[in-house]
């Protein structure tokens, strides 16, 4: 009986002090996190979503804007990953864009009431006035107010979903 008894006690000490090899699988019953620990706090899902999935975030300058939000049904600047058009009808073609602190640099080749021009366009979000800031060298600055996102006649968004 003593050498069961010792045996059973051996075995409850070596089992109080074990943990899992670094290659082991994860346990969720042993209360350890497994080798790669807890997910970091604040973790992005999204950006990890995307990173996984092979995509690239969309650029905050996406979308509807406007000088003001009343203008946001009939005089919007709309900016895709690759253009530009505004409300007065001039189109741009952007040829490189450059994320830099504050906003982005765009090379652009723009028509504004002239033949096509190389140009540099300038967005900046200043945190405080909660918009957006456009400068140009061709088409005139303005500051933009983000639209909201536009439904189609089923309700749905119409796929400018910031």
């Amino acid at each position: 009986m003593r050498p069961l008894l010792a045996l059973a006690l051996l075995s409850a000490v070596a089992a109080c002090g074990s943990e899992p090899a670094p290659d082991a699988p994860f346990d969720a019953g042993n209360g350890l996190a497994g080798p790669l620990g807890p997910p970091p706090p604040n973790a992005d899902v999204n950006a990890s979503l995307e990173l996984v999935a092979g995509l690239e975030p969309r650029a905050r300058y996406f979308g509807r804007w406007a000088v003001a939000e009343e203008f946001c049904r009939d005089s919007t600047w709309r900016f895709t990953e690759r253009e530009l058009t505004t409300p007065a009808g001039s189109v741009c073609r952007f040829t490189d864009v450059r994320e830099v602190p504050g906003g982005y640099d765009i090379a652009a080749r723009c028509t504004a009431e002239a033949p096509e021009q190389d140009d540099r366009i300038r967005l900046r979000f200043p945190e405080s006035a909660g918009g957006m800031l456009f400068e140009s060298d061709v088409i005139a600055d303005a500051g933009l107010v983000r639209c909201p996102d536009e439904e189609t006649p089923s309700g749905q968004p119409s796929g400018n979903a910031q």
